[in-house]
């Protein structure tokens, strides 16, 4: 996605007469547990960088909103009702800009000036601001992690394979996915740096299951360890099944699957509802 390409929704972008009245304490408060605004965006412009970030997740703003139903809606436990409600009529707003994606409107918003005159012109509230803003850092676009998050630290082999990647330039579980998740990515990945491509295959479905919210490397781990291996096996499975496989697993590890904090139901509901990238 070319950030310099001029779009319709240029019009809400024009400077002239415009009051400036966001609060940026207020805003550093709303932004929490992201230390700054400038942190909040950059984080979101570094994640839009990625080729297949921008293919999977160009989202127009009715998209966007269909897309926050599922994601939100499918929870088992209903607990996103206000906050889907709210974030809808932001996104319907921007749509009603001439908004035409979520880069656009990064775009817009990607220096606290900008920010202030998008919110003028645009007369959008500040807390709808960083609501949308906070949902796609943490809820539609795929979390940045170091890939040794997702490798045994214990085990020196596998602590060489991270050497071997980051001095390939793969690093962080978004560039073995930009890399890695087609079946000639991967053999390609296998075959310049020597690493097995099972443990290369292995790794990109790690950093496959990152996409979905809120998942840590452990939590990935806790996955592979009950035999869900893949995001499409978690999709395609039953929660019956689902929770006596990882219940045996836990117990196997000594640890009660009660303790371990992972919502089962909705991990499926959101594994069916994630955009497949590995091929």
């Amino acid at each position: 996605m070319d950030f310099s390409t001029s779009h319709k929704a240029e019009e809400v972008d024009r400077l002239d007469g415009l009051k400036m009245g966001v609060d940026w304490k207020e805003v550093e408060r709303l932004i929490k547990p992201v230390p700054s605004y400038e942190v909040l965006i950059k984080r979101l412009l570094d994640t839009a960088s990625y080729n297949f970030v921008q293919e999977t997740y160009n989202h127009s703003m009715k998209k966007a909103r269909e897309y926050a139903a599922k994601l939100l809606g499918s929870d088992p436990k209903h607990r996103y009702g206000e906050y889907l409600e709210k974030l809808d009529k932001a996104l319907e707003r921007l749509g009603s800009l001439n908004v035409e994606s979520y880069w656009r409107f990064i775009q817009l918003v990607e220096t606290r000036m900008k920010a202030e005159r998008f919110c003028d012109r645009a007369r959008l509230g500040l807390d709808e601001l960083i609501r949308v803003l906070k949902y796609l850092l943490f809820w539609v676009l795929p979390t940045k992690m170091y890939l040794r998050e997702l490798m045994d630290k214990k085990n020196p082999t596998h602590m060489q394979y991270a050497v071997i990647l980051r001095e390939g330039g793969i690093r962080f579980t978004l560039d073995i996915l930009e890399k890695g998740r087609t079946s000639e990515g991967r053999e390609k990945i296998a075959r310049e740096t020597g690493i097995p491509l099972d443990f290369v295959s292995d790794l990109v479905n790690r950093a496959d299951f990152t996409r979905m919210p809120y998942v840590s490397g452990k939590t990935v781990s806790h996955y592979f360890g009950g035999g869900y291996r893949s995001l499409k096996k978690l999709a395609e499975a039953e929660l019956s099944q689902l929770t006596k496989d990882m219940a045996r697993y836990f117990d196997s590890i000594g640890m009660k699957l009660r303790r371990s904090f992972i919502e089962l139901d909705s991990g499926i509901a959101i594994a069916r509802v994630l955009t497949k990238i590995v091929i």
